[in-house]
C-alpha cells in the first residue's frame, strides 16, 4: 500500500512539473515575439487594424431592400368581444322570491318572459282595502252630485260602477265646471284615486319581466330567498348584439373614423364582418391607448362573450412608405442600414404607422438596405454578413 500511495505522490508531482514547464515556453516565446516585432504591432495600431473579436467573427444578419410604394392603412390589434347591453337586474320592493325560471348561469330567456316574482299578498290586500275605502266615499258624494251637478252626476255614477277592487282604477270622469272640481277636491277623492294608483304601479315591481332577449351570466340570489330594495338578484346579456373593444396607440387615432369597416377573425380564422361605433376620448393607465368600439352581428352564433378576436380596421387610407418589421426597431425609432462596406450604420426613422407585427416608415431611400431583426450587442461599425436578402 506505501509503494502504490508512493507512485501516485511522484506522478502527481510530475504532471505539475511538465505543466509548469509547458506554461513557462509558452509566456517566453510570446514575450519573444513582442519584443522582436514591437515595431510593427505598434505601426498596426495605429492605423487602427489591430485584431478584434467583431472583425474576426462577423454578425450574420437578415435584411431587405427599401421599395417605398403605396400602402392602405389598416391597423390591427386584438380586442375581447362583450355583451353591447348587459344590466343588472335588482328589487325594488321587499319579499321572499319566487323564480319563474332557473336563476342559474347560462339560463336563456325571451323578451317578456316571467324572470321571477316577489311575494305580494299582504301588499295585494291592502291595495283592495284601500279601493273599498274608496268606494264608500264615492258612496257618500254621489247624492250631492245628482242634486248640486246633475250634468256630471251620470259621469261619476258609471266611474263608480267600473271599479273593481281586484282591477285597476278606471280613469276619472272629466269635470264639467271648476265648482265640480273644487267640489271633489273638497271630499278628498283626488288624494286617495292617485294613493291608489300609486300603490297600483308599485304592485307592478313585484312581477319582473326580461327586458329583451338574453341569458344569465351572473346569478345572486335564488329560489325562496328573502329579498330587499336594491338588491341585486341576477346580471343578464342581450342576446345577438356584441361588441369588441380594440386598443389603439394615440399617434394612429387620427386615422380611425367612425363607420368604418373592421374585419375580425377567430381562432378558426372565420372572418366576420364589424364596424366602428364609438372611439373613447380616455387612455387606458396601464396600456397608454385608446379604446375604440366595434359592433359585431352575430347572425350565425359562432361568437361568446368573453372570446378574443384578432381585429383589422380598414382606414381609407392611403401611405408610400416602405414596412417593415417592428423587431427592427430599437431605441424607439432607429434602425440598423448596412452600408456598401457591409457595416452597420444607426438610422433614426419616421414611422407613421404602427401596426401589430409591422411599422410604416416614411423616410427611407429606395435601395437602402435594412436589416429586418434584432442584433444583440450591435453597435455602428459592426461588420455584418448577410444571410437573406428580401
Amino acid at each position: 500500500m506505501k509503494i502504490r500511495h508512493i507512485l501516485i505522490i511522484v506522478t502527481t508531482l510530475f504532471i505539475f512539473i511538465l505543466f509548469g514547464i509547458m506554461f513557462s515556453m509558452g509566456r517566453n516565446s510570446g514575450m519573444n515575439y513582442a519584443i522582436e516585432n514591437y515595431e510593427e504591432l505598434i505601426a498596426e495600431r495605429k492605423k487602427g487594424n489591430t485584431p478584434t473579436n467583431d472583425s474576426i467573427v462577423p454578425k450574420y444578419v437578415n435584411v431587405l431592400n427599401v421599395k417605398n410604394k403605396i400602402h392602405p392603412v389598416k391597423l390591427t390589434g386584438y380586442g375581447k368581444v362583450n355583451a353591447a347591453t348587459s344590466i343588472n337586474i335588482s328589487t325594488e320592493v321587499q319579499g321572499q322570491l319566487h323564480a319563474a325560471i332557473s336563476l342559474k348561469k347560462g339560463t336563456k330567456f325571451r323578451k317578456g318572459q316571467t324572470l321571477f316574482t316577489i311575494k305580494n299578498t299582504d301588499t295585494k290586500l291592502a291595495l283592495q282595502s284601500k279601493k273599498s275605502s274608496f268606494l264608500t266615499q264615492l258612496t257618500t258624494i254621489l247624492p250631492d252630485l245628482n242634486i248640486d251637478y246633475p250634468e256630471s252626476y251620470n259621469n261619476w255614477k258609471i266611474f263608480f260602477e267600473k271599479i273593481n277592487v281586484l282591477q285597476p282604477l278606471p280613469p276619472l270622469p272629466d269635470f264639467k265646471s271648476s265648482k265640480e272640481k273644487s267640489f271633489i277636491i273638497s271630499r278628498n277623492i283626488l288624494s286617495q284615486y292617485y294613493s291608489i294608483k300609486s300603490d297600483e304601479e308599485r304592485l307592478k315591481k313585484y312581477i319582473i319581466t326580461a327586458p329583451f332577449s338574453g341569458s344569465i351570466i351572473e346569478s345572486f340570489s335564488d329560489q325562496g330567498a328573502t329579498v330587499s330594495p336594491g338588491m341585486t338578484i341576477i346580471k343578464i346579456l342581450r342576446e345577438g348584439k356584441l361588441e369588441i373593444e380594440i386598443p389603439v396607440l394615440s399617434k394612429n387615432l387620427s386615422l380611425v373614423k367612425l363607420g368604418q369597416q373592421v374585419q375580425l377573425k377567430n381562432n378558426d380564422n372565420n372572418l366576420i364582418e364589424g364596424k366602428v361605433t364609438r372611439i373613447g376620448d380616455y387612455v387606458n393607465a396601464m396600456t397608454q391607448t385608446f379604446p375604440v368600439f366595434v359592433a359585431i352581428n352575430n347572425n350565425d352564433g359562432d361568437l361568446y362573450n368573453g372570446m378574443y378576436l384578432e381585429a383589422e380596421i380598414n382606414c381609407n387610407s392611403e401611405q408610400v412608405a416602405t414596412q417593415i418589421p417592428r423587431t427592427a426597431i430599437f431605441d424607439e425609432d432607429y434602425i440598423f442600414l448596412v452600408d456598401q462596406k457591409g457595416e452597420l450604420k444607426k438610422q433614426k426613422v419616421t414611422i407613421s404607422t404602427s401596426q401589430d407585427k409591422t411599422v410604416l416608415v416614411t423616410n427611407l431611400k429606395d435601395g437602402a438596405t435594412v436589416v429586418s431583426e434584432a442584433i444583440v450587442n450591435a453597435k455602428e461599425g459592426t461588420k455584418v454578413s448577410i444571410l437573406n436578402q428580401q
